[in-house]
C-alpha cells in the first residue's frame, strides 16, 4: 500500500512539474511584456524616470515614444521556453527602438536635396511645399551634426517586474 501510494505522488508531482513548466514561463512573458508597456504610461523604468525633454523638440502630434504606438505595439514575446524567456522589441518599422532604450550618439553626414520645390513665400502657408517643381532655383544643404539620445529605458532587468512575477507566480501556484 505504501508503495502503491508513492507512485501516485510521484505521478501526481510529475503532472504538476510539467503544467508548471507549461504557465510558468506564460506568466513570466505576459507580465514582462505588460510591464514594458506601462513605461511608456508612467514615463519611467524600474522607478526611474526618464529625462526631460529638450526644449527644442516640438512634437507635431501626441507625446514622445507615443506618437504613432508603433514602438508599444513592437514590444511582444521572443522565446517563451521552461529554460528561457525573452521579449523582443523594435522591427524594420520600428528601427529606433533600441537607440531609445539604450541611448547613443546620433551622428548625421552632411547632405543636399537632389530635387527642387517650390515653396510658399508668404501667407499661412509660408515654407510649406507646392505643388511642381521650379528649375533655376537653389537646392538643401543640410550641415553635419550629432546630438546625443538620452536613454528612455523600457525593456530589460528591473526590480519591480522581478517582484511582480513572483506574486503573480505564487498567486497561480496557490490556486
Amino acid at each position: 500500500m505504501s508503495n502503491q501510494f508513492q507512485i501516485q505522488l510521484e505521478n501526481f508531482f510529475a503532472r504538476f512539474n510539467q503544467h508548471f513548466d507549461e504557465a510558468v514561463p506564460t506568466i513570466i512573458a505576459e507580465t514582462a511584456n505588460e510591464y514594458y508597456r506601462e513605461s511608456f504610461v508612467k514615463k519611467s523604468f524600474d522607478g526611474k524616470p526618464w529625462p526631460a525633454l529638450s526644449k527644442n523638440y516640438k512634437p507635431k502630434r501626441g507625446t514622445m515614444m507615443v506618437r504613432s504606438a508603433n514602438l508599444i505595439n513592437s514590444i511582444r514575446p521572443g522565446v517563451v521556453s521552461p529554460s528561457l524567456v525573452t521579449s523582443r522589441a523594435g522591427s524594420t518599422k520600428v528601427p529606433y527602438a533600441r537607440v531609445h532604450n539604450e541611448g547613443e550618439q546620433i551622428s548625421r553626414t552632411a547632405r543636399s536635396e537632389t530635387f527642387m520645390r517650390n515653396r510658399y513665400k508668404a501667407g499661412n502657408k509660408k515654407g510649406k511645399f507646392k505643388r511642381g517643381a521650379t528649375y533655376n532655383t537653389k537646392g538643401y544643404t543640410f550641415k553635419a551634426y550629432s546630438y546625443n539620445m538620452p536613454q528612455r529605458q523600457f525593456m530589460g532587468h528591473a526590480k519591480e517586474l522581478n517582484q511582480r512575477i513572483v506574486k503573480r507566480i505564487i498567486s497561480y501556484t496557490i490556486l
